[in-house]
């Protein structure tokens, strides 16, 4: 249930207040390292101008997009769509509304797009973890129940829990778990950018395929532990069919950037599409014995979710393992004149 407070007549709901926060901090780190880059003055207010709208609509438009249903048919009212302040947002559709923005910026302040785009980013682990964290006071971010062990005794803020009369239910914290990530996936970046800017190895726009592989590849272990009832399709989340293509959208960019560079489609590219599409058809699985539609033995939520954490670590990999290898061979051998693509 959403939390409020009085403001000047109205009220005030502290998930938003912690949003709103948290975006303005990031669009600060944002115009930090921007002036960095020398980019020119003002980027980071236009862009901010920009992805505040842009970002609502986007988080809206996909929210109303994949439940359409629920305006048409529960409430009776599509109408209801509009009333975006009563929530029910996307992080997916945030998403594609901020790169808009973000796209749109970089044209009218003469930047270059990936340059931005890897500024943008840069802090957008943190403005993710502060809306996560946020959904404490919702009744989003609810994950699958849990039967009482020796972590929901000695490790309780790992869970939610219910209680009803004598009974007690433990559920996944998800929410916790997301906004943690968040954070992790700042400081890895903040870390990338810093020693790519003393190696000069990387090209614009690295940064922020490196951001969208590790949130995408995060997300669809994250999604498949939360039971909120959030944008399904079956028992598949919008979600996570989403963020399960940014790993595999970055993987096929520095493919080609190898394969231009190589003039082929070698033994190691080849290895690493076969290890993202073993990833991508475990995944399915998982999902299918997760959601009781498979079994496999004696059922095991520790087992099935170690698996698909060491899938999604798999799907990080590969891209990074590319970069990696570009950043060493290509982007740093100065005496080599190659463009590459």
């Amino acid at each position: 249930m959403h939390e409020g407070f009085p403001f000047l007549g109205a009220i005030g709901y502290y998930y938003g207040l912690i949003i709103a926060v948290a975006g303005f901090v990031c669009l600060v780190l944002t115009g930090f390292y921007a002036y960095q880059r020398k980019m020119p003055a003002g980027t980071a207010r236009v862009l901010g101008t920009l992805a505040i709208p842009l970002g609502l609509l986007g988080a809206r438009l996909f929210f109303c997009l994949f439940n359409l249903p629920l305006f048409t048919e529960t409430y009776g009212n599509p109408w209801l769509m509009l009333r975006f302040f009563d929530g029910g947002l996307s992080m997916t559709g945030f998403l594609f509304g901020f790169t808009l923005a973000v796209f749109i910026t970089a044209r009218i302040c003469g930047v270059r797009f990936g340059k931005l785009l890897d500024a943008a980013t840069l802090p957008l682990g943190l403005f993710m973890a502060a809306c996560r964290a946020a959904e404490v006071f919702t009744e989003l971010g609810v994950g699958k129940r849990v039967e009482e062990g020796f972590l929901t005794r000695y490790a309780p803020w790992l869970f939610i829990t219910e209680v009803s009369g004598v009974a007690k239910e433990f559920r996944l914290a998800v929410f916790g778990y997301e906004a943690v990530a968040g954070v992790l996936i700042f400081l890895w970046l903040w870390r990338f950018a810093r020693t790519a800017r003393k190696k000069k190895n990387v090209r614009a726009g690295d940064l922020a395929l490196l951001f969208f592989s590790l949130y995408g590849a995060s997300q669809v272990f994250f999604e498949s532990m939360r039971d909120d009832g959030h944008m399904l399709i079956i028992f598949l989340r919008v979600a996570q069919v989403f963020a399960v293509c940014m790993p595999l959208v970055a993987a096929g960019i520095f493919s080609s950037r190898y394969a231009f560079i190589r003039g082929k489609a070698d033994a190691r590219l080849i290895f690493s599409w076969l290890v993202l599409l073993l990833c991508v058809a475990a995944g399915v699985l998982l999902e299918f014995l997760m959601d009781g539609r498979l079994s496999w033995g004696m059922p095991s939520m520790a087992r099935d979710y170690g698996l698909l954490a060491a899938v999604c670590a798999a799907l990080y990999a590969v891209p990074a393992s590319l970069l990696a290898v570009l950043r060493k061979k290509v982007y740093g051998m100065d005496h080599i004149a190659v463009r590459v693509p």
